[in-house]
């Protein structure tokens, strides 16, 4: 009786807890627990600036169909990429007919030149769903492509779990606005800068986690093994109130503390890390060596494989942007900020389909969505909410698949403090790697006969996108042909006039073609403005958005202006200035022909339109004029170093006149 009293007693105490506990808690309490899915592990591996074209475009044969005949291969699903076609872009958008063209080339090397990068390069390259502005804006490096050759590992993954052909980046744009973009679902930026502007902590995933008792973890090398210094965190440094707040720093741990972790089963629910700054020469970013990369991200998932935490978990590799290397689908526009262009994902799980193309839409935002949606959390705002589910990519009904281990990778070992090894790092930590060759190559028997798959694996994929893409706002193909000639018409019709003027003959007629060479520059920049060669960038920074050839325009518009208002300055200037007009006529003369050169050589100095250019691999392209236009110079610039040259021509003008009179 006793026994039963203290019973009821003990009973009726614990009700009494839960029920004076806040909602809130029990629901952190209670999330922190319960999936949707068997996964409780969710392990984000953030890799560089690779497109899905460049990585996987000639996946599963590889260059010039060199396996395609291969008992595995030819077994294997085909993603939407580039074989059996001659890819070429022209030098530059509308301009292929009269510049050239750029053919995409296989760079048989692990090491790439990298390309241009940005708001302003991505966009030129995407030219509004053309898909043709690589060479003019990224440049020629753009145009290259890797294989299995580079990254057998990579193949190897797509080939035994899930590769997804319509995977986007969240912005298009560079590294900081899609790291922002995975962990919160938007951005506050449209290039990569310093805070401010920040991230509102509570819009990201961090917080989110922490306030529903979720475990989370960001890995990286550091000087400490937990809370490193705020110099070392990178692009948690721009999300607002992180850095210096133990609540969010204690949750940023050395990757020795990783390898600790799964061996002690205590992994937590999500896990982040990249590879971008790890060490010199170690990360999927052009110039560093992708195969070296790849290695570090092998050994990363073989680690997770032989740990308890395998057959709980999922594995998302991707890349952060495309890093301005070609790839041919357009991205559907979901907001002002894109989707961005397209890259790769892998999935890889005990639940994820083998050999399974994922042809869904996806992007950065999908793998946000994944985590919210597995652990009963509110979406953190509408990109996530409307991005797709990537739960075609598992079949959650099968048992558990055995680990795939491959390798012999390189036995990493991270270390706190030190500064021996293979690697050495600035920041005191360091990798060890004592094996740097491979043993086993792409392709590797398939853990499951592709006749015994439980579900439908499309082999040979048409290469439809399989989606609608419509743009708003979208600036004409023929804007820049027509920007083109007219800049040309004016540059030839001024030089005439120009040489008229000379010798003094046909005044109406010469006046005639001044105002008609001003005329047709003006109305080529006011194409340009209404219609710019890039989206103005919703977010800081501010960044130019007219083409060169709007440049041009205007440059030569003033040049006129100037020209033909000189008989009405004349009409005012003094007796002592007679000499004035001759000087100035001369000057004028210089300048347009210099306007002209400027506007030839800034179009043919980019490389390979004069001069073909074989493209290796490892060859350092330069910035030709037309980049550098293109991507720092706005027509205020232009307009600001015309004026200031015709000041300093004139202040010349009036030494030497005052030095006639003087002497």
């Amino acid at each position: 009786m006793l026994n039963s009293t203290i019973k009821i007693a003990s009973l009726a105490l614990l009700i009494l807890i839960i029920a004076s506990l806040p909602a809130s808690s029990f629901v952190a309490a209670q999330s922190g627990q319960q999936t949707k899915t068997p996964i409780k592990h969710v392990i984000i591996i953030f890799k560089e600036n690779r497109s899905f074209d460049n990585l996987f475009g000639t996946y599963p044969y590889g260059h010039n169909d060199a396996l395609k005949n291969n008992s595995i291969v030819k077994e294997l699903s085909i993603p939407d990429g580039i074989l059996n076609i001659n890819v070429k872009v022209p030098n530059y958008p509308g301009l292929g007919f009269l510049l050239g063209y750029t053919k995409l080339t296989y760079a048989n090397s692990p090491i790439q030149q990298d390309p241009g990068e940005g708001w302003v390069d991505y966009h030129g390259d995407w030219d509004f769903g053309r898909m043709d502005g690589y060479v003019a804006y990224s440049g020629p490096q753009s145009m290259v492509y890797i294989d299995y050759n580079q990254i057998p590992f990579y193949w190897d993954y797509a080939e035994e779990y899930v590769l997804c052909d319509n995977y986007f980046t969240a912005v298009m744009t560079e590294s900081l606005p899609n790291f922002l973009g995975l962990w919160s679902g938007t951005t506050v930026v449209s290039n990569d800068i310093s805070p401010p502007p920040y991230l509102p902590l509570n819009d990201t995933i961090f917080y989110q986690l922490s306030k529903y008792n979720i475990s989370w973890g960001v890995f990286g090398l550091y000087s400490t093994v937990q809370a490193p210094p705020t110099s070392q965190i990178g692009w948690l440094e721009n999300i607002q109130n992180f850095a210096g707040n133990p609540a969010m720093m204690d949750h940023i741990y050395n990757i020795s503390v990783f390898y600790q972790m799964l061996k002690n089963n205590t992994l937590p629910a999500y896990v982040f890390m990249d590879d971008y700054g790890i060490a010199d020469g170690i990360s999927d970013h052009p110039p560093d060596n992708i195969t070296y990369s790849e290695m570090w991200t092998v050994n990363i998932v073989n680690a997770i494989m032989n740990s308890p935490e395998w057959n709980s978990s999922v594995i998302f590799i991707t890349w952060d942007d495309e890093g301005g290397f070609y790839d041919h689908v357009p991205p559907p526009q979901i907001n002002s900020f894109g989707l961005g262009l397209r890259t790769a994902c892998i999935i890889i799980s005990p639940y994820a389909k083998e050999d399974y193309i994922d042809h869904q839409v996806l992007s950065h935002y999908s793998l946000l969505k994944f985590v919210e949606w597995n652990w009963n959390l509110p979406y953190l705002n509408s990109n996530i909410a409307n991005a797709n589910l990537p739960l075609d990519a598992f079949n959650f009904n099968q048992p558990p698949r055995p680990p795939i281990i491959l390798g012999p990778t390189p036995d990493i070992a991270g270390t706190v403090g030190t500064n021996e090894g293979y690697i050495k790092f600035e920041n005191g930590s360091s990798f060890v790697l004592t094996a740097t060759q491979t043993s086993q190559q792409y392709p590797i028997p398939l853990q499951i006969p592709v006749n015994q798959l439980p579900y439908h694996v499309p082999q040979n994929y048409s290469g439809n996108i399989g989606f609608t893409v419509t743009y708003k706002n979208i600036t004409p193909a023929w804007v820049t042909p027509a920007q083109f000639y007219l800049v040309i018409i004016s540059v030839i019709v001024l030089i005439v006039a120009l040489i008229m003027n000379r010798f003094s003959s046909g005044f109406v007629l010469r006046t005639t073609l001044l105002g008609f060479a001003t005329v047709l520059s003006l109305i080529g920049s006011i194409f340009g403005v209404i219609y710019p060669a890039i989206p103005p960038a919703p977010l800081p920074p501010v960044q130019p958005t007219y083409s060169i050839f709007t440049d041009l325009g205007l440059f030569i518009f003033v040049i006129g202006v100037l020209i033909l208002a000189f008989p009405f300055i004349k009409r005012y200037t003094g007796k002592r200035a007679q000499k004035v007009p001759d000087n100035f006529r001369l000057v004028a003369e210089i300048a347009i022909i210099f306007g002209a050169i400027v506007a030839i050589v800034s179009v043919l100095a980019t490389p390979g339109i004069i001069i073909p250019l074989k493209m290796t691999s490892t060859m350092a392209l330069p910035k030709s004029l037309l980049q550098i236009a293109e991507g720092s110079l706005s027509p205020f610039t232009w307009i600001s170093l015309l004026t200031t040259v015709i000041s300093l021509v004139f202040l010349a003008i009036q030494i030497r006149l005052f030095k006639k009179k003087v002497c």
